[in-house]
């Protein structure tokens, strides 16, 4: 039985393969190549990158981004802030990260003087019905 390219371009399809390299560009201690990040690991950087980036902060880019730090700052009560942030990270991630299905954010102040952020993303990406978590923690710095 031969099988044809379109089979196998399905089949290619079907169980698409997500990479990156790591933040550090740590080197792979087998090749020396720089090592790479896959799938789902791949995605929880993207979404992590997404939002600690500012807007204005990537050259030529100037709508990615959350402005996740100045929210930190503001002298707003936390549901304003929460909200605020909400619908940052909700745009940048529906505008920029393709590979995300479904998501849902949740802000928790983790001190009564919310200098400390944990944002949490629950998401699926495309093929892959599991809902993975990324966690992403924010101090406000003096």
């Amino acid at each position: 039985m031969a099988v044809s390219r379109a089979d196998t371009l399905s089949k290619v399809n079907k169980t698409q393969i997500y990479s990156d390299f790591f933040d550090s560009f740590a080197s792979s201690p087998n090749s020396g190549d720089l090592a790479m990040k896959t799938n789902v690991d791949s995605v929880k950087q993207s979404i992590k990158n997404l939002v600690l980036t500012d807007m204005d902060e990537r050259l030529y880019q100037p709508l990615i981004g959350t402005n996740a730090h100045e929210i930190l700052f503001e002298p707003t009560n936390d549901l304003v802030a929460f909200e605020s942030l909400k619908s940052y990270i909700t745009y940048v991630i529906k505008n920029f990260e393709p590979r995300v299905q479904q998501f849902q954010i949740d802000i928790v102040s983790e001190q009564e003087d919310s200098d400390y952020l944990t944002i949490n993303v629950y998401f699926t990406i495309i093929n892959n019905p599991i809902t993975q978590t990324v966690s992403i923690n924010l101090r406000r710095v003096r």
